[in-house]
């Protein structure tokens, strides 16, 4: 009789042993994969602190006539805290794989990415939607924590922003059934939440400037100022990726882009004057990139260069002005960006990088027939990273800067000295 209630207790104990393991197993896999980035910087420039605001005003054909409310988040000199960047990310199921990324900076929390993707559509065809970075260009999709550099390059900033091309909507993407890589997408964004390229005035802020400022005729609200109300979605984006085979150690990738924003919006001042434009805008692009993978231990050998260049082109009308009598009258926008950047592992867990950027190329205003040139700004940088492990760095950073002002030239000095690092989980990056 004991052995037979000892036998059954055994088996009792295992059968709940094994019911216990499968739920945790399942509890497992319903939790998703987390991952929490710290990222600091110690900051000083040779211009008392402004450095990063000069950069943020540099002339633009996008906005050094126009109107930011976007800042730099908060750079200071000496010691800084950026953000903490917390990401969710997991398969939903055997159809979709969600991530969720959120920064925390300044005591405010945003959402930097919300997205699903889809795992098995027929065809080689894959389905993104949410909140994204856009496929445009190369360096776009990077997170800053996989950034070769501290900082945005000068390019990206003058035509993207400190956070690059990001939106909401869906994108769609085809990889073809060939021995090269070939890869098509096209993304339908809702284009409302951009710094540079699509950025959209706040009437309200607008009006007030116009008061503050004491600009003649000024309008009575937001209404009067003569902005269209176009719904959503107003941005398209395409791109195509073409990668030959180079074997194991080595690989090569072409690319180019296009975009489209339907309500390009600016304002203007000159002098006295001042006026609202606004119109569609397009983006073209063409980008290459080169790696050499490691030949030694812990990156050593490993080489990589990239480069883009950028032109963006914009017609608008004046929509309000000063002088009622040059309302109506045609505004057309063009520049050019471009950076290229070089990295080199050249000893176990070490790396040294260069990168050349300049913004405001063949940059022009030209309103009703009279053509204002925008003036051209470089950026010079090199670092050196030091990779512990795969999970941190630490980054040594020098910006030499020339940077076309509305008030002249201004040329400086930054350093940056960067700590990253990375908690938990954290998928592989992309190429």
């Amino acid at each position: 009789m004991n052995k037979r209630l000892s036998l059954l207790a055994v088996l009792a104990s295992g059968t709940l042993l094994s019911a216990t393991a499968s739920a945790e197993r399942d509890l497992r896999s319903f939790n998703p994969a987390m991952s929490v980035i710290l990222d600091g910087l110690y900051y000083h420039d040779s211009v008392d602190g402004e450095g990063m605001e000069i950069l943020e005003e540099h002339s633009s054909a996008l906005h050094s006539h126009g109107h930011d409310e976007h800042g730099h988040g908060g750079v200071a000199q000496g010691f800084n805290l950026r953000e903490m960047e917390l990401t969710l990310s997991g398969s939903v199921d055997s159809y979709f794989d969600a991530v969720v990324t959120a920064a925390l900076a300044d005591g405010e929390v945003e959402i930097e990415e919300a997205w699903f993707q889809t795992r098995s559509l027929p065809a080689g065809l894959t389905l993104k939607g949410g909140k994204f970075l856009s496929a445009v260009g190369y360096h776009n999709e990077k997170h800053v924590h996989s950034w070769d550099f501290a900082d945005q390059n000068l390019a990206y900033l003058s035509l993207f922003g400190d956070h690059g091309l990001r939106d909401t909507g869906v994108q769609l993407s085809w990889l073809a059934p060939t021995t090269t890589f070939v890869q098509v997408g096209v993304e339908l964004l809702q284009g409302s939440e951009l710094e540079r390229f699509g950025s959209e005035l706040d009437g309200e802020e607008i009006v007030e400037e116009w008061v503050d400022e004491g600009f003649a005729n000024p309008p009575a609200d937001k209404d009067d100022l003569g902005l269209p109300l176009r719904k959503g979605p107003r941005l398209v984006t395409s791109y195509v990726r073409i990668a030959p085979d180079m074997g194991t150690r080595q690989a090569l990738q072409f690319g180019v882009s296009a975009a489209r924003h339907d309500s390009q919006q600016a304002f203007h001042e000159e002098g006295a004057e001042a006026f609202i434009s606004e119109g569609s805008a397009a983006l073209y692009g063409v980008q290459a990139v080169y790696k050499r993978f490691a030949t030694g231990a812990y990156g050593k050998g490993s080489f990589n260069i990239q480069a883009e260049l950028f032109e963006i082109d914009s017609d608008q009308t004046a929509t309000y002005h000063t002088d009622p009598l040059e309302i109506g009258i045609p505004v057309s926008l063009n520049q050019r960006a471009a950076y290229a950047s070089a990295n080199w592992g050249f000893a176990q867990r070490w790396q040294i990088g260069v990168r050349s950027a300049a913004a405001g190329i063949n940059g022009e205003l030209v309103e009703d027939g009279a053509r204002e040139d925008i003036g051209i700004s470089r950026q010079h940088s090199a670092a050196l990273t030091w990779l512990p492990t795969e999970f941190s760095r630490l980054r040594l950073q020098v910006n030499r800067n020339d940077i076309s002002t509305e008030d002249g030239r201004e040329e400086f000095n930054q350093i940056m000295l960067q700590y990253n690092l990375s908690l938990g989980a954290h998928g592989a990056h992309t190429f």
